[in-house]
């Protein structure tokens, strides 16, 4: 094959552009690594977008928290006499069951739990987003 003076400089200019990528090539994926680094971190959606994402997390909480149950119907009574007269009667409820001692020691400490953890988390959540940033 005949090599002349354009597929020369083609063949120059191809060799030239590689070279240029093989330079850049580094870079990029460090630039694509940061990004996705970026689009993954909650906290940097988090500042960008506060109240969307807010809107979202009480929407999630609000389905995933199961409503009240409805009270059970109360049962009702029919009697009917030797005449024939019927009398209808309302049952009630049954009585919610007694917690022992160790339940209530169980809920009591279970309460404190909960407000020590939530007292912690919101503590961190503060320092998370009131840490000044960085350059």
């Amino acid at each position: 094959m005949a090599t002349t003076l354009a597929t020369e400089k083609q063949a120059n200019a191809i060799k030239q552009r590689m070279a240029e990528i093989r330079t850049e090539l580094p870079y990029d994926v460090d630039d694509a690594r940061m990004r996705v680094r970026e689009l993954t971190d909650w906290k940097y959606h988090m500042a960008r977008h506060p109240l969307p994402l807010l809107a979202l997390a009480a929407g999630v909480g609000y389905l995933l928290v199961p409503s009240k149950s409805k009270p059970a119907a109360e049962p009702i009574i029919i009697h009917q006499d030797s005449h024939g007269n019927t009398t209808k009667e309302c049952g009630a409820a049954p009585a919610p069951a007694k917690r022992g001692f160790i339940g209530g020691i169980m809920g009591a400490v279970t309460s404190l739990a909960l407000k020590q953890l939530t007292t912690v988390a919101s503590h961190q959540i503060s320092q998370l987003l009131t840490k000044p940033k960085t350059p």
